[in-house]
């Protein structure tokens, strides 16, 4: 289905992806260059560093079971627009607090906002389509995602090198300006759904659902590996390239790669072979991503580490968001992504924090060890899928075009990249 048919009539939709697009915006002007300010103007170590991160992790955690159930009962608006909101009132604490202890405050409050607002958004994207719809509409979500990515990229390169505290004053306005455009333009209950119909009772059914739990589990070591390049290849850029700032065009440069290239993965290799497969295949390029950064000592070849990464994020994302989607009941959907999200939190602060020991105890990055372990880790994360493919319960994850709900002969998804998670 052509991508305006399914925004036709459907202002929800349109308003919910433009909310997509500015907190993205947002939270791509800090994240390719918060280990560099963290380092530079605040003097942390990079295990402090790595600490900071997975606290960001934790809360996110905590905001996403809160805000998934929540969203669920209440209605998912409220909840994405004060998740946008306290996201705000971190990024203001960042840039003027100093001192460690605040500091972890100040990650812990914008974890809180991030986890609020992004299960909630993703269970009202597939709450306003239908279900043979929802591949579409995810790749919608990526595409105005990596937009916003792709500009707050260049707004750092551009304007932002030497003014770090405008980066997160500028940050924290694009939120706040996302929370009042959810509030508005948003309608109000769940979508389709009716809210509160869920009693707390059931939410406890909902959790014996053990080929779900398996799944999200494993997912832990995908984005243990996954996060490292967030981590890493600022510190490392920082000690080898004359501005360590630079490399937020690469965030940019990956971000226009996903929407001219993800259509092409997406047709010719995601919707052909075993979901697992292809989040194990995923693996190996982030490995070998990070693996090369060892190699790296200029900006093209730092960008040239960014494409290898970005082909795996390309295989990996839009699999886990459709993985999910088919193994969640419906009206659990916004606990569902919460509970994804928490695995997922699990699997960052794992790596942010042994990444950052990993990197300080290689001598700041200087050793091969790290970049070893990742390229390792990769590989062994492949192996990990492929056993786990074998394992029955799992058999209902598909490729999409071999889902029961989906119409026959009806590719609705193959023309429109796959969504890109927030990072």
């Amino acid at each position: 289905m052509p991508t305006h048919s399914i925004l036709k009539g459907n202002k929800p939709l349109f308003s919910l992806l433009v909310v997509v697009f500015i907190t993205h915006l947002g939270s791509y002007l800090v994240l390719p260059v918060l280990p560099i300010l963290l380092k530079v103007e605040t003097g942390l170590t990079a295990a402090q560093i790595g600490f900071t991160l997975a606290v960001i992790s934790v809360f996110m955690q905590v905001g996403s079971v809160v805000g998934g159930v929540f969203a669920d009962r209440t209605g998912r608006r409220f909840i994405i627009a004060l998740g946008a909101l306290i996201r705000a009132g971190g990024l203001i604490g960042f840039a003027y607090f100093s001192t460690y202890s605040l500091i972890l405050l100040t990650a812990a409050v914008s974890g809180l906002g991030l986890g609020l607002n992004a299960p909630s958004t993703k269970a009202f994207i597939s709450s306003l389509v239908k279900d043979d719809m929802r591949s579409t509409a995810f790749s919608l979500r990526g595409i105005f995602a990596n937009i916003g990515m792709a500009i707050a990229g260049l707004m750092v390169f551009a304007l932002f090198t030497n003014n770090s505290r405008l980066i997160f004053i500028t940050a924290a306005v694009i939120y706040l300006g996302a929370s009042m455009i959810s509030w508005f333009f948003l309608p109000p209950g769940c979508g389709d759904e009716n809210c509160g119909e869920v009693k707390w009772s059931e939410y406890r059914q909902a959790l014996k659902n053990i080929p779900f739990l398996m799944f999200v589990i494993a997912t832990i070591f995908v984005w243990a590996l996954y996060v490292q390049f967030a981590l890493v290849l600022p510190l490392r850029a920082e000690n080898v390239l004359a501005n360590g700032k630079d490399i937020s065009i690469i965030w940019t440069i990956n971000s226009i790669t996903v929407i001219l290239v993800q259509t092409l993965i997406t047709k010719n290799i995601i919707r052909n072979i075993h979901p697992l497969t292809a989040v194990g295949l995923g693996t190996i390029c982030i490995g070998l991503s990070l693996g090369s950064l060892y190699f790296a000592n200029t900006l093209f070849f730092f960008v040239f580490a960014g494409l290898i990464f970005i082909t795996g994020e390309m295989l990996i994302m839009p699999t886990l968001d459709t993985s999910i989607s088919q193994l969640a009941a419906a009206k659990f959907l916004g606990m569902f992504f919460g509970l994804a999200s928490v695995f997922t939190g699990i699997g960052e602060a794992i790596g942010n924090s042994l990444g950052g020991r990993l990197f300080e105890f290689a001598d700041g990055g200087q050793s091969a060890v790290p970049y070893v372990t990742y390229a390792a880790a990769g590989i062994g994360i492949f192996v990990g899928m492929q056993l786990l493919r074998r394992w029955k319960p799992l058999s209902i994850i598909q490729p999409p075009k071999l889902t029961p709900t989906a119409a026959p002969n009806t590719d609705s998804a193959t023309s429109h990249p796959n969504p890109i998670e927030e990072g």
